[in-house]
């Protein structure tokens, strides 16, 4: 198994067939139908069925796919690295965000780099911060930025002021006053990964906790939010009055949250990533 097998493997996944494979190649489809049997022989699995306009992946298949794909980036990345060392003011970085991190301080940030090294490139990977941790672990990304909390074994980890939760919902929903037991019985939109700790937070002031919504993704909760459907908790960052939905800060000491920087601690990064990480630490 080689690098040109994975990628001719993963090119046909991603064109749906041998043939759409073949073609976007540029080679003739009998040579790749015989490097997919070498490498399913090799491996000793079938690793997609053939059908007549398309291909199906088997168990085997998939978990292939996504390891192949894993190692090709991984491939991609080192060679820029390695062209990009001497100079370290060009290359690419690949950029981990949770979704409540691509707003405001975060953007503004990225674009005074870019004015000062024109020539990066930026590959944004979004996802939970738990995917993101992973990502890092697998070597996908360079850096991430993720809420707290999570393990930081491992990681070097840049950590930015902490920020209280606050409500947001549409007038009439939300009142100016209200605060953690003003919320009880109310229809919260809560973020699937904060919802065990806002839970947590909520039984232990003895307080009763109504769920309307839980969603995968931050930005979510705020557009059920202004349909009315209920109140999101979301960090105040996160969360801007637009005409739309009415902004209030609940002031719970226990409802607090944190962006953090993260970068592998055992892992050789760029001159561009390590430039990177210390613009973002200032």
């Amino acid at each position: 198994m080689d690098l040109k097998q994975l990628s001719y493997f993963t090119a046909i996944v991603d064109e749906g067939s041998i043939s759409a494979a073949a073609k976007k190649l540029h080679i003739s489809q009998p040579p790749l139908s015989h490097q997919m049997k070498s490498l399913e022989c090799e491996l000793g699995v079938i690793l997609f069925d053939r059908g007549l306009r398309s291909i199906t992946l088997t168990d085997a298949g998939k978990l292939l796919y996504t390891r192949a794909k894993t190692i090709l980036d991984m491939t991609s990345a080192t060679k820029m690295e390695i062209n990009n060392l001497g100079s370290g003011l060009s290359g690419t970085l690949r950029i981990g965000m949770v979704s409540s991190s691509s707003i405001g301080y975060i953007a503004r940030k990225l674009r005074d780099f870019q004015e000062i090294y024109p020539e990066v490139t930026y590959q944004i990977y979004e996802g939970n911060t738990y995917q993101m941790m992973d990502a890092l672990k697998t070597s996908q990304i360079d850096l991430a930025f993720v809420r707290a909390p999570f393990s930081e074994d491992g990681f070097i980890c840049h950590k930015y002021a902490e920020e209280y939760f606050v409500a947001a919902g549409q007038e009439g929903v939300l009142k100016d006053e209200d605060g953690l037991a003003d919320l009880t019985h109310k229809p919260l939109i809560l973020y699937r990964r904060w919802e065990p700790f806002i839970r947590e937070v909520f039984q232990k002031k003895g307080l009763a906790f109504r769920t309307a919504c839980i969603a995968d993704n931050a930005w979510t909760c705020i557009q059920m939010a202004k349909t009315g459907m209920g109140i999101a908790i979301v960090p105040e960052s996160f969360a801007v009055e637009d005409g739309e939905i009415k902004v209030c800060q609940i002031g719970e000491e226990a409802l607090k949250s944190q962006l953090m920087l993260v970068k592998r601690a055992d892992r050789y990064i760029s001159n561009i990533t390590r430039i990177f990480f210390e613009k973002f630490t200032m």
